[in-house]
């Protein structure tokens, strides 16, 4: 029986699947049966309700049954991404903290694609810079194990969501795809900084992190849409941390941060976010610094580095000044084109 079929009128009538259900749609339209006009249907009336957590936890569970040669490993390791979508063409933020961290000795398996909603993804401005982004997998561990951040680059991973990939290209808003990418990296980490386009996901990513394993998370969305935390203004964080959740706001001000406008982190081509994030690295103070070392803290506390924010702000702070992340960007340049 066709699942599409039996759980539209659920859906028209803006009644959420159960997990089961959603489990059977996508593996229904991964397996390439849907048409067309099928997933474009569900994926806008799915759209149009909004989805729940027990929808992108059943989907979860199927895409990455689909994830082809994941890059599974023992290691601790913490992903920085956001699920892109927020419009708002920033500077390349989780792509800098990942090196900021990785210079702090938290092990990163940063996964990734190219742009989606800004003019520089985060392969656009790693390759820029000189890092080999595509690799199989024992080079990949060989850049964790030695520079303590490594690069997954999507399409290699993904390659069972080419039956959706022609409808998602056509329909001309976000889907739960948007969701469900930063939630399939291959190494499987187990800690997450992850940013949503908007807060309504904040609690849902939340849930489906914890049924799918996170030792501990954030989930961030910036008031100004950002899907990190935000230098113009408040954020909302939901934590994951030994199986509970809990909700709380971190405002830039508190922690001595001036408020800067959205036009003083708008980044622009993968050469100019590339030169950005040189001069971050060798020291230039700017609203790009201040946001990638409030991002850069709250990984620390996510990766249990540090015992507080302040104390990931300072490290951040410490590791931008004395040219350790500078290092560790050299580094997986040479290890990745070896």
């Amino acid at each position: 029986m066709n699942p599409i079929n039996t759980i539209m009128t659920k859906l028209m009538n803006n009644t959420d699947l159960t997990q089961s259900e959603s489990e059977k749609v996508f593996e229904y339209i991964i397996s390439g049966q849907a048409t067309d006009i099928e997933m474009a249907g569900f994926l806008a009336t799915l759209s149009a309700k909004g989805p729940s957590s027990n929808e992108l936890i059943g989907a979860v569970k199927i895409l990455k049954k689909h994830v082809s040669n994941p890059f599974i490993t023992n290691m601790d390791t913490i992903d920085i991404v956001g699920t892109g979508g927020d419009g708002l063409k920033t500077y390349n933020i989780s792509t800098a903290v990942s090196i900021v961290v990785a210079a702090g000795d938290l092990l990163v398996a940063k996964h990734g694609n190219t742009a989606v909603s800004s003019k520089s993804g985060a392969s656009d401005v790693l390759k820029e810079l000189g890092v080999k982004i595509s690799l199989k997998n024992t080079a990949i561990k060989k850049c964790i194990t030695k520079a303590n951040i490594c690069f997954l680059f999507a399409p290699n991973y993904n390659k069972a969501f080419k039956n959706v990939a022609k409808v998602r290209k056509e329909l001309s808003f976000r889907t739960i795809f948007n969701l469900l990418g930063p939630l399939l990296n291959p190494a499987r980490p187990k800690r997450q900084l992850l940013g949503v386009f908007s807060a309504k996901y904040l609690s849902i990513i939340a849930e489906t992190l914890k049924a799918h394993g996170s030792i501990k998370s954030w989930v961030v969305n910036g008031s100004d849409g950002m899907d990190e935390i935000t230098l113009t203004g408040p954020s909302k964080i939901v934590e994951l941390s030994d199986n509970k959740i809990k909700k709380f706001e971190i405002n830039p001000k508190h922690y001595n941060f001036s408020i800067c406008s959205p036009k003083d982190l708008q980044g622009g081509s993968p050469s100019d976010n590339a030169t950005k994030i040189l001069n971050l690295l060798n020291g230039e103070i700017s609203a790009y610094r201040n946001i990638v070392i409030l991002n850069s803290a709250a990984a620390f506390c996510v990766g249990d580095r540090v015992n507080n924010f302040n104390d990931g702000i300072d490290l951040a702070t410490n590791i931008l000044d004395n040219g350790k992340a500078l290092e560790t960007l050299h580094k997986l340049i040479k290890i990745s084109n070896e």
